[in-house]
């Protein structure tokens, strides 16, 4: 019996080493994988081209889970951001965060970002306004913000699918006083222009459709995706037109700086104007015509 176990261990030992060899000599002869290896070091990362709609969709969550936490789940969401910050700034996030973590968990306390605005700025950085409404208890309180933000290339991991790290984050400036809306907007041919908008726009009177490429998403919102033609120079005037309200803006290029995003606020809006038809003049019947014509006068309508 253990002679013949061996025997057919033996034989299928014999077996698996011919098909792993005729395999082997079949993919040597006839190659059909490509072996690419790729120097995962900063300058070759550092080479890798992003999309700027995926910069700016990474900097939109970012700046969300940044601003939005409450008592209860502010130490899990600000730790996490960690993995979406350079090495040294995720460390000094946790370290600010370890101080703020007992205050803030023995309040009732929550805070609300909103983000207004998104420039891409002529050194390669990022402007972001934000708004913010802060309550703790039954208090509230609203300040607007503005901060800048580098960003790197990283490697991309289960925690940081982008493959983006922000290496520097600065506050430029707080304000409970909200900022004048911007009536101009820069646009570029490369990457689409974002707005957003507080209604449903019907129409768009768009003066120049051929060097201005305008892509509508309508829900309760609507979402303005806007590209310049390569030609495109000057300035061109539009208006976004909702049920009640209309929102004038001017689209212009700029290689100084870009808008990537804007979110026009209602008050940013005023009330639509509303084409009225001539009133037609009522046709007088027969009895007016006789009492005109007998008493001499003009029946107004």
């Amino acid at each position: 019996m253990k002679t013949r176990v061996l025997s057919v261990l033996l034989a299928a030992s014999v077996i698996w080493a011919s098909v792993v060899t005729y395999l082997y000599w079949q993919l040597k002869n006839n190659p059909r994988v490509v072996a690419v290896t790729i120097d995962a070091g900063k300058e070759s990362l550092q080479n890798i081209q992003m999309g700027e709609m995926e910069r700016m969709t990474f900097l939109r969550q970012y700046l969300e889970r940044f601003f939005n936490y409450d008592s209860n789940n502010f130490w899990q969401s600000q730790t996490s951001l960690a993995f979406l910050m350079a090495p040294k700034l995720g460390e000094e996030r946790i370290r600010e965060v370890s101080r703020l973590r007992e205050k803030v968990q023995q309040k009732n306390m929550s805070q609300i970002g909103r983000l207004i605005s998104l420039k891409l700025l002529s050194d390669g950085s990022y402007k972001a306004l934000l708004q913010l409404q802060i309550t703790e208890d039954t208090q509230k309180n609203q300040l607007f913000a503005t901060t800048q933000i580098r960003l790197n290339t990283t490697e991309r991991s289960l925690e940081n699918p982008w493959g983006l790290v922000v290496s520097e984050m600065k506050f430029t400036g707080t304000t409970p006083q909200e900022p004048a809306f911007p009536a101009q907007v820069f646009a570029s041919h490369q990457n689409p222009t974002l707005l957003t908008f507080p209604c449903a726009i019907e129409n768009i009177e768009n003066p120049r459709e051929q060097d201005l490429k305008i892509k509508i998403t309508t829900l309760n919102i609507s979402e303005l995706q806007i590209t310049t033609a390569k030609s495109f120079s000057g300035t061109a005037a539009l208006i976004a037109i909702c049920k009640d309200r209309e929102f004038k803006f001017e689209i212009s290029a700029d290689d100084k700086e870009r808008d990537l995003f804007a979110a026009f606020p209602a008050a940013a809006g005023s009330e639509r104007r509303r084409e009225t038809a001539p009133v037609k003049a009522k046709k007088k019947d027969i009895y007016e015509k006789t009492i005109e014509n007998v008493l001499g006068i003009e029946i107004d309508n």
